[in-house]
């Protein structure tokens, strides 16, 4: 339960009690009234009502915590009312809790304490007042109960309504976030597709410009004028060759995020589960981004290729210094990784990525789950 479901089921209670009290002062006055009215004020009426005022004021302070002593204590309150010659007087007090006690049976107590006085000598008129503000009692009491039933509902409506509303603003944010990281893995798509366009259709024109050039000047070679007129035509196509290149190497570079590639590879991995975590403060440098992209697709591919995994976890993490990636699989592995290598798997392929940053790799296994750890070092932290 939240603070603030808390706090509404103490105002709940807060405003039970205060109804509460303000039916049983009700019920005394209309004690009171009825001692006036009758004109009979004796020692045992006085004590009768104090006894009243205490059971009821017990009955409140015992039932959260002892509700059996406090249910006896109303019981025996309303008896001893009714068998007790001249304390009539306090049956509308002591009979308004009897509709909040479990066992519903005893609200026959109410009639019954009512009939027992008239029978012991009551005057008919008096038993009929009695009888009346005995009934207007429990009233009060079921009616009371009913409005805090409501409130307690209306209040956990209200509660469920936020815990809803807060469930729809996290849905809302998951949705926000997912929105945008399609958006982002859409975006870096699209730089590669234009890299690649770029690359194939720009890059063999001029390519086949520069091989045109040079068969010109083999053949005018008697020329020099013209030999030298190409040879700067030459030049500049390949300068112009040289920067396309480097301008397609950044734009591919910048489509490169290593949270998107470690997604989209879970995805299209072929294994049922696949948990990813990518806890990266700033992006890799590209190459480093590259390496760690494919350390996990040999990864995951040899956890689904040959493992005939279920479930694969994938964590790249930035720590001081360092670069991390931890591939792990439940699939069919053997209890030593040592000669895994050596048997067309890629592992030999990944390693060599690796080291050629600077970086570790790790393979072990439990014979329960089989890791492929790499580490890779920052430029001037190594």
């Amino acid at each position: 339960m939240s603070d603030a479901q808390r706090g509404d089921a103490y105002g709940v209670r807060i405003i039970a009690a205060m109804e509460r009290i303000a039916d049983k002062c009700v019920a005394l006055l209309a004690c009171l009234a009825l001692v006036a009215l009758t004109g009979e004020v004796d020692v045992v009426c006085v004590v009768a009502l104090l006894v009243a005022v205490g059971a009821s004021a017990g009955f409140e302070l015992a039932r959260g915590r002892r509700p059996v002593a406090a249910e006896a204590v109303c019981c025996a309150a309303c008896v001893a009312a009714a068998l007790v010659p001249g304390a009539w007087a306090a049956l509308p007090l002591t009979c308004y809790d009897l509709p909040r006690i479990r066992a519903r049976w005893v609200l026959a107590l109410a009639p019954c304490c009512v009939v027992w006085t008239w029978l012991a000598g009551l005057a008919g008129g008096t038993a009929a007042v009695l009888l009346a503000l005995v009934a207007c009692s429990l009233a009060l009491s079921l009616r009371c109960g009913r409005a805090v039933g409501l409130e307690r509902q209306l209040h956990g409506l209200q509660d469920d309504l936020q815990d809803k509303v807060i469930d729809l603003r996290e849905k809302n944010r998951e949705l926000e976030d997912a929105r945008e990281y399609e958006s982002h893995a859409a975006a870096l798509a699209e730089r590669t597709r234009i890299a690649r366009e770029i690359h194939d259709s720009v890059g063999h024109q001029l390519t086949r410009l520069v091989l045109e050039v040079e068969a010109l000047k083999v053949v005018h070679r008697a020329d020099p004028d013209v030999v030298a007129e190409l040879g700067e035509l030459s030049d500049g196509l390949g300068e112009a060759l040289t920067s396309m290149r480097a301008s397609v190497h950044a734009l591919e570079d910048s489509a490169v995020d290593v949270g998107v590639e470690l997604n989209r590879l879970a995805g299209q991995s072929g294994i049922a589960r696949v948990d990813v975590a990518c806890n990266f403060e700033a992006a890799p440098p590209a190459e480093v981004s590259r390496c760690l992209v494919s350390v996990t697709r040999e990864a995951l591919t040899n956890a689904a290729r040959h493992a005939r995994a279920a479930h694969a976890t994938v964590r790249a993490a930035e720590l001081p210094g360092i670069w991390q990636l931890r591939v792990e699989n439940d699939g069919d592995v053997p209890a030593d990784a040592a000669g895994l290598e050596g048997r067309g798997m890629g592992l030999r392929g990944m390693r060599e990525r690796v080291e050629g940053l600077g970086g570790t790799l790790l393979v072990s296994s439990d014979g329960r789950r089989f890791s492929v750890f790499a580490s890779i070092p920052r430029k001037g932290q190594a």
